[in-house]
């Protein structure tokens, strides 16, 4: 993608975040085991998603490594058959009459 997609793209998100914080700038009071914090609404909703993409990445860490290592595993083979099929090329062809 070119960067002035990228770039309207990102102020298209940046804009509508902006938008959710101003319409939904209520405080919300968490309350946990330790203690008790009250934040805005829109805060809680933004650090809930940013867990929720670090731990979809954390999960996929270990499919990408064994994708990437079937790949290594496949162009070397890939390698290995060309070379072969080159040096078939190259063998004069005899004939059997």
């Amino acid at each position: 993608m070119s960067r002035l997609v990228k770039l309207c793209i990102f102020l298209f998100v940046l804009s509508l975040g902006l938008i959710f914080h101003l319409r939904n700038d209520q405080m919300v009071l968490m309350d946990y085991y330790i203690g008790v914090l009250e934040l805005p609404f829109s805060f809680v909703v933004v650090f809930i998603l940013s867990i929720g993409v670090i731990l979809g990445i954390a999960v996929s860490i270990p499919a990408r490594i064994k994708l990437k290592t079937e790949n290594a595993r496949l162009l070397k083979q890939l390698n290995v058959t060309e070379k072969e099929i080159t040096a078939l090329r190259v063998l004069p062809v005899k004939d059997s009459l």
